[in-house]
């Protein structure tokens, strides 16, 4: 069975992090990795605390993964402090981790600050050069690249701005306001897969839910464009599946997206 690496914080809701990637790297048929970053006390409404883990503990718990099974890729998410992102981007290269999907998730949809400022600098100068792709959404790309990103034109130039960094480039469009499309820029031309707004308060997770989706994909053997496209399609589904557990925005459902029974079913032929 393929294993997938997720390097990421958890999320007590439930509906982002870590518990989103496990149920997206399990649905899709794969076995979750997992190395905890930081803990939020959060739910529905937004989060009210993080305890980030300190880096030396967090390079244990790569350690203790890595050197029992080599990962078939890895996705990094919530890192939240400076020293952590040095921490993870060592390990990285230590072990050459391959692929390596980067979500640089810099604020929760409830507006919570998920990364230091001060660690912006390091994100883009010690890990992003050692990523396979990176995957922000609009406000991340602004951030990465300080200009206005608001529309697929400003996407497209965002992402070949981003790809200077290192990795190549996924900016996702779902807060684009006549239009759900992501680009994808692989250092030689840009690729567009549009999507129709979907008007849903079940949002939740939905960054996680890509990355670590695309993250599987890759190690299932897809090339790059093909499982951003598996990725983009998956997450559109999710939000379909999505619902409602608290007082505030729910959350996305990767697992009603219809990959845990094909998963299933490719497992079982595999294993006989």
């Amino acid at each position: 069975m393929k294993c997938v690496l997720s390097i990421a914080g958890s999320d007590s809701g439930g509906g982002a992090g870590i518990q989103a990637d496990i149920k997206t790297i399990t649905g899709l048929g794969a076995h979750a990795l997992t190395v905890i970053t930081a803990l939020t006390a959060q739910n529905s409404l937004g989060v009210s605390a993080i305890h980030p883990v300190p880096p030396g503990f967090i390079a244990r718990q790569i350690k203790a993964v890595v050197e029992d099974r080599t990962p078939d890729s890895v996705k990094v998410g919530m890192v939240y402090t400076a020293a952590a992102v040095k921490a993870v981007s060592r390990m990285i290269a230590a072990y050459r981790l391959s692929p390596v999907v980067v979500d640089p998730v810099l604020r929760a949809s409830t507006g919570a600050t998920l990364l230091e400022p001060a660690a912006i600098r390091v994100l883009k100068e010690h890990l992003l050069p050692l990523a396979t792709v990176v995957t922000p959404n609009l406000a991340e790309a602004e951030l990465l690249t300080g200009k206005r990103v608001r529309t697929l034109r400003e996407m497209e130039r965002a992402a070949i701005e981003i790809f200077q960094m290192g990795p190549r480039v996924v900016i996702k469009g779902g807060h684009l306001k006549e239009e759900s499309s992501d680009v994808f820029f692989d250092g030689k031309e840009v690729a567009v897969f549009p999507g129709k707004k979907i008007v849903s308060d079940s949002t939740h997770g939905t960054g996680c839910v890509f990355s670590s989706a695309l993250a599987t994909f890759l190690a299932l053997g897809k090339s790059l464009k093909e499982a951003v496209h598996s990725a983009h399609d998956l997450v559109r589904r999710a939000i379909l599946g999505g619902y409602n557990f608290g007082h505030g925005r729910g959350v996305v459902a990767p697992c009603a997206a219809g990959g845990v029974e094909g998963s299933m079913q490719r497992m079982r032929k595999r294993n006989k």
